[in-house]
């Protein structure tokens, strides 16, 4: 007898919001924003080798390393794969590293995590197209990649800020 479970593979959502500094506040010392691109929600690939992080996360017996809540950033054009086992053209410097994000973690009946960040970029310009969830700060390459989501390029200027949010679903 054949039993058939209905399994729900963990899914990433991610949504991109970009907002862009247009005055200086000299009373409170700090910059003003206006939200500069339309709010972008896009969904994953999982790749294998974060599939198989997963599953050694959730049943290994052995202790574990940090999870996966590492945000990365790229300007690589490529289509996400399964296969992929680093963010290729990983983004570094201005502001812009990968960075542990802010985790919050299912309660009760509760089947999402988010995990979100934001970036604040300190360069000239700079494009961003796509980003990744890590088990580690790096540098890139080191970890491994489980989540990586592509999205429609964004330009950030001087003192822009991106935020990156991860809503992760199982159930």
């Amino acid at each position: 007898m054949l039993i058939q479970e209905n399994i729900a593979l963990p899914r990433a959502r991610c949504l991109i919001h970009v907002e862009r500094a247009y005055d200086y506040d000299e009373k409170t010392g700090l910059f003003l924003y206006r939200v500069v691109d339309e709010d972008e929600e896009v969904l994953n690939e999982i790749t294998n080798a974060g599939r198989v992080r997963l599953h050694t996360f959730c049943y290994n017996t052995a202790s574990r390393a940090n999870g996966l809540n590492y945000i990365a950033l790229s300007n690589d054009g490529t289509a996400p794969a399964a296969a992929d086992t680093a963010l290729t053209a990983e983004l570094t410097g201005n502001g812009l590293d990968r960075a542990q994000g802010t985790v919050t973690l299912p309660t009760g009946a509760g089947n999402q995590t988010t995990i979100a960040y934001m970036f604040t970029y300190l360069g000239a310009t700079q494009a961003v197209q796509k980003t990744a969830l890590f088990d580690t700060i790096g540098p890139p390459p080191a970890g491994v990649m489980a989540h990586e989501i592509q999205f429609t390029a964004r330009t950030l200027f001087t003192n822009d800020t991106l935020t990156v949010t991860f809503t992760l679903t199982i159930g």
